[in-house]
């Protein structure tokens, strides 16, 4: 674990520690819709590269700290050619689609600022593919270099700290920073699939909240 995602995990630690100081407005619902930034690293051997799309989910809860919900993304992006293949511009556009569930701890329910952890697991659909303005030449270059296109579902894995800032009673501005895990392997030589391998991405997401439920 990198030392960034040590001090996440401290922060959301302390967080927890002091939860039980904290007034509780008790909405049981929730749809969130907005933007999504992932910097991912798409599989093991390619760079890091910015993703940008859309994330859309809802939640529920069963108490007023307890509850569930789900998360589906779409993120897109492209990947530079590396300068030791001799091939300039883009090796390789990449999507991510994302379905992730799991249980979400609300630690923060005041009337201006509310906030949770969450923590999801499910599967990422991933693709990676040649501009169609590649030449044989450059394809294999590129190949040559590890820049090999993959079309792939896998494991995923969320973490994530969701902040929201009240516009109404009903309505707010989120801003969810997370870890995002996906478990994308290469390709072996002769076009088997590698031993599985992990990818630890930093995603965040912004936009609007609307609350249901009866609070305070």
């Amino acid at each position: 674990m990198t030392n960034r995602n040590r001090t996440i995990v401290a922060a959301v630690c302390l967080l927890f520690a002091a939860a039980h100081r904290l007034p509780a407005q008790g909405t049981t619902a929730e749809i969130f819709g907005g933007y999504a930034y992932t910097n991912a690293n798409p599989e093991t051997p390619l760079p890091r590269t910015g993703l940008s799309g859309w994330n859309v989910g809802a939640a529920g809860y069963a108490t007023s700290r307890f509850g569930a919900g789900f998360e589906i993304s779409g993120v897109f992006g492209s990947v530079g050619a590396p300068a030791a293949s001799g091939v300039s511009g883009t090796a390789l556009n990449v999507k991510e689609y994302s379905y992730l569930v799991g249980p979400q701890f609300r630690f923060l329910d005041q009337a201006r600022v509310q906030s949770s952890f969450k923590f999801m697991v499910g599967g990422v659909f991933g693709q990676a593919n040649l501009p169609t303005s590649t030449s044989a030449s450059d394809g294999q270059a590129l190949s040559n270099a590890g820049y090999s296109g993959f079309n792939e579902t896998k494991f995923a894995m969320m973490m994530a700290v969701p902040v929201d800032v009240s516009v109404s009673r009903l309505v707010a501005v989120r801003i969810q920073p997370g870890i995002y895990m996906t478990g994308f392997a290469p390709l072996a030589s002769g076009g088997s699939v590698a031993a599985n391998q992990r990818q630890w991405n930093f995603r965040v997401s912004v936009g609007p909240v609307f609350r249901f439920g009866h609070g305070k």
